[in-house]
This record gives C-alpha cells, structure tokens and sequence, in this order.
C-alpha cells in the first residue's frame, strides 16, 4: 500500500546508526518524550504534529550540518595529503 511506511533495506538497527551520533540520538528522545507529554496535556493532534515536524526539520539541519563538515574536513585532509604546498595554515600579509 502508498500509506505503508517502506522497510529499511539497512540491517542495523536505529540504535546502532545512532551510535556515533549521540547528541542526535538524544534529540530523538526528547522529541518523542515532548509528543507524549503535549498529548498527555490536552494538545491537539494537529498542534503535536506541528511540534514534531520543526523539531525534527531542526535535527534534520543538524545531521547535514554535521555531514557537510566532516565531509569537507575529509576533503581538506585529503588534499593536504596529496598536495601539501596548496593549503597553508598561515595568514597571508
């Protein structure tokens, strides 16, 4: 069915995708302890919904964020071992 949510083809499990991420993973959590007591405390549907998607839009930025800088560290680092003269760590004058 199109409503279905699809299987991960990943074998892991989400703790152990979480695992090098703890920050993120706690985020998880709070998201999830944050739906539950809105609900408990008489939100709507609706409004927990709407909680829920910018909390984890935000930590859906923070995970491309982190992303971007380990890849462009290793692109850096990359370079630096291949060309070491073309990336200097002194200012210019």
């Amino acid at each position: 069915m199109k409503d279905e949510p699809r299987k991960s083809k990943n074998p892991r499990s989400l703790d152990e995708r979480f695992s090098k991420h703890p920050e993120m993973y706690e985020q998880m959590h709070q998201i999830a302890d944050e739906m539950e007591q809105a609900i408990a405390s008489g939100m709507t549907a609706d409004e927990a919904e709407e909680m829920a998607i910018k909390r984890i839009n935000a930590l859906g930025r923070a995970m491309l964020t982190d992303w971007a800088r380990a890849r462009h560290d290793r692109s850096v680092e990359e370079v630096r071992q291949e060309k070491p003269s073309t990336i200097r760590d002194s200012k210019k004058n």
